[in-house]
């Protein structure tokens, strides 16, 4: 028999045939409610069955004789009688069902497991467990004592519970009269809601885990035991992220009601409470100097505190239960703030940046930050994105080769950014980890950086390894699947040997062992040079579009030295940088000005920092390089073309005149000027492009079909990957 919360079926294999019956149950047939079923079972050595439900009653079932058909005779069951056996005040479920030894086994939702005969008369109770739900019971394999009508004989069993405990259960202790001896043994403690916070030491083997229980948990993750638990109202205080302080002593709490604890990193206990913010902390950071503490919340205001032991001049005057002054708060992003990290500048002054989906990173003077003057910028927020959406970041460490304060930011087409902290330019762009699958545009990767030359990766579904400096080459990263749903966090131990990560609605932690050398061996087979990035390319080195490359980029030289010029060619092996957006474009890959204005600038100040000189030609290998990292990893699709068109129009229909979207073509975002327009349509359309009246409307589909000439449109509902 089986059943689900309405229906229970009997099934019965006759004649080569898998039979069943469902009876109906009516609640006018026992003149009372009915709650959903939870679980089912044969009463041993009869035809009767019970079902038990959630408002903790029993419904026994038994055989009634029916009419022959033309298949089979066979005796089918109906509800005979509804017994109450649990809540008698109010409904208790009945969670799980069993047969032990000729006793009914119950365990139920008010956290005790009872055990009746089939008469439904109670033989034994352990109801002092205090320790939630009981949603299993499993007995010892153990051959069973002789019956007796007057001894309740049963192996040792354990019980598992919706709060996450695993409790050793002894029979004899049902004669106990001391309630402390009734609890039973507690064998584990897991977890039992979902995962938010996640957290290792910065020295030793211990990690802070907080879920929406309330309860944040220590864990030795070598030993694999439960140091400390500490569980907060859940009505009240809900932890949503952790962090570190970076002593280790201290662990910084944020809540959903925008309250922010400090507790001692050993037992748990409060030491300091923020309650400046209302709404939910999404993320909160400490300076590595312990300097400053920030915090964002769900509506994009960052909270600033400074340490006042940072600027007392006498640390005995300190008050150890007040060192923190509360500076202010600023929203600074108009959309989600992604990323929060605190820096450090080579004069040891802690820095602070934050990147958001409105697609702008925001520097902030922490120095000039006062309580009067509340938070101050060190520059307006500065736009980073044009069309991608930022998704994290971090700062790049020191390491050789890297002569600048870097801002590594990831966003969700599949790049790394490094930006110049201090004048704010960008330096260079990259392929990141693809692993999250082509157009998932919410597989947005968290890192954490494990010196000197690994990070540690995850997003939404994938956890990874990537090799610093990064450099777009595929051999330098790999990823593996970590869960059947989503990873809600990530942490890295303080050697780096272990990556944590945290499966958020499954409640469970993984503990992942990292070998780099393992990434040193990939980058070592994917070969040097240009080969690791030829392999992007379709074909490869040998395929057609890299002959076509090739042809292009001497093409360019003779560009650059004049087709019709009738001296003797010289023939070098680079091109100027002028000459990368032609090439780009011929290649079928049109980037913005911006986009030009970046790739030029990564080529000319490549080798700055190192030389003080600027550069003003590019190779072949490097071209290569730049157009495998710059170029998009996905081509333009339908939905990118219907999104483009939706917010042209401005979501009031599915069509645009061309009239107004001549307009803001000349006007918005890049303008073009009328020249680049004109040509634009002549090379698109050629004669037909001046007959193209102003009236006329376009909707995306024959702006796709008609004038960029895209074939097959409609039934292209994804992006193709790039080639």
């Amino acid at each position: 028999m089986t059943n689900g919360a309405q229906r229970v079926i009997f099934w019965n294999w006759a004649a080569h045939q898998l039979q069943f019956y469902s009876p109906p149950l009516s609640q006018k047939d026992f003149k009372q409610t009915i709650g959903a079923f939870t679980q089912s079972l044969f009463v041993p050595d009869s035809s009767q069955a019970i079902t038990a439900t959630v408002d903790g009653d029993l419904i026994l079932w038994d055989a009634a004789p029916v009419k022959a058909n033309a298949t089979t005779t066979h005796a089918d069951k109906k509800a005979i009688k509804i017994v109450r056996v649990t809540g008698h005040d109010k409904p208790v479920a009945v969670n799980f069902l069993a047969d032990m030894d000729g006793y009914l086994v119950m365990g139920c939702a008010d956290g005790a497991v009872r055990f009746y005969d089939f008469d439904f008369r109670l033989v034994a109770w352990f109801e002092d467990l205090c320790a939630g739900p009981v949603m299993a019971v499993s007995f010892a394999n153990v051959d069973a004592a002789p019956a007796s009508a007057d001894v309740f004989t049963v192996p040792e069993f354990i019980v598992s519970t919706s709060s996450a405990f695993i409790l050793g259960i002894t029979p004899s202790i049902h004669d106990e009269y001391d309630v402390e001896k009734r609890r039973g043994t507690l064998l584990m403690q897991g977890i039992n809601d979902e995962i938010h916070g996640l957290a290792a030491h910065p020295a030793s083997n211990h990690i802070a885990v907080s879920c929406y229980s309330g309860a944040i948990q220590l864990w030795d993750y070598v030993g694999k035991r439960l140091v400390m638990l500490r569980s907060f109202d859940r009505d009240k205080l809900r932890p949503q992220c952790l962090t570190y302080h970076p002593s280790g002593k201290h662990l910084l709490v944020g809540f959903t009601n925008g309250t922010i604890k400090i507790i001692s990193a050993t037992t748990l206990e409060d030491v300091t409470t923020f309650r400046q913010a209302k709404n939910a902390i999404v993320d909160v950071k400490i300076a590595a100097d312990g300097s400053f503490i920030a915090a964002i919340d769900a509506h994009n205001y960052l909270y600033l505190w400074r340490s006042k032991a940072m600027v007392a001049t006498d640390a005995d005057e300190l008050d150890t239960t007040d060192l923190w002054s509360y500076i202010g708060r600023c929203k600074s992003h108009t959309k989600p703030i992604t990323g929060l990290e605190f820096g450090m500048s080579p004069d040891q002054q802690a820095l602070l940046v934050t990147v958001g989906e409105d697609k702008m990173l925001v520097d902030y003077s922490l120095s000039r930050s006062s309580v009067m003057d509340g938070i101050i910028l060190n520059a307006p927020p500065q736009k980073i994105e044009q069309s991608a959406t930022p998704t994290t970041f971090f700062w790049h460490p020191d390491m050789p080769g890297v002569h600048e304060d870097l801002v590594v930011i990831a966003n969700d087409e599949y790049k790394f950014k490094q930006w110049n902290a201090n004048n704010k330019t960008c330096r260079k762009t990259t392929l990141h980890p693809t692993y999250a699958g082509e157009g998932k545009q919410d597989q947005w990767p968290v890192l954490r950086l494990q010196y000197p030359r690994q990070g540690k990766y995850k997003t939404h579904t994938v956890v990874g390894v990537l090799k610093l400096p990064l450099d777009g080459n595929p051999h330098k990263s790999m990823g593996l699947i970590a869960y059947a749903g989503r990873i809600s966090n990530v942490a890295v131990s303080f050697d780096g040997k272990y990556f944590i990560t945290a499966g958020g609605k499954d409640m469970i932690v993984n503990l992942w062992d990292v070998n780099p050398r393992a990434l040193d061996a990939l980058e070592a087979q994917g070969g040097a040079g240009m080969e690791p990035f030829a392999s992007l390319l379709e074909g490869g080195v040998q395929g057609a579009f890299y002959s076509e490359i090739v042809d292009y980029f001497y093409f360019a030289q003779l560009r650059t030295q004049g087709e019709n010029a009738t001296a003797a060619r010289d023939i070098a092996h680079h091109i100027p940088l002028l000459e990368i957006p032609h090439l780009m474009r011929a290649l079928g890959y049109y980037p913005t000005e911006l986009e030009i204005q970046n790739m030029c600038s990564e080529v000319k100040y490549s080798r700055f920092t190192e030389t003080t000189k600027t550069v003003d030609v590019v190779d072949l290998t490097a071209f290569v390089k730049l157009y495998t990292n710059h170029r998009p990893v996905f081509g333009i699709g339908k939905k990118q073309i219907d999104d483009a068109f939706d917010v042209l129009s401005g979501h009031k229909g599915p069509t645009l005149k061309w009239a107004d979207l001549k307009a803001k073509l000349l006007t918005m975002g890049e303008p073009m000027t009328e020249d680049e327009l004109t040509s634009c349509m002549h090379a698109l359309l050629g004669d037909e492009a001046d007959l193209v009246e102003t009236t006329i409307s376009l909707s995306s589909s024959v702006f796709a079909d008609k004038v960029l000439g895209f074939e097959d449109y409609e039934r292209d509902e994804q992006p193709v990957p790039f080639t």
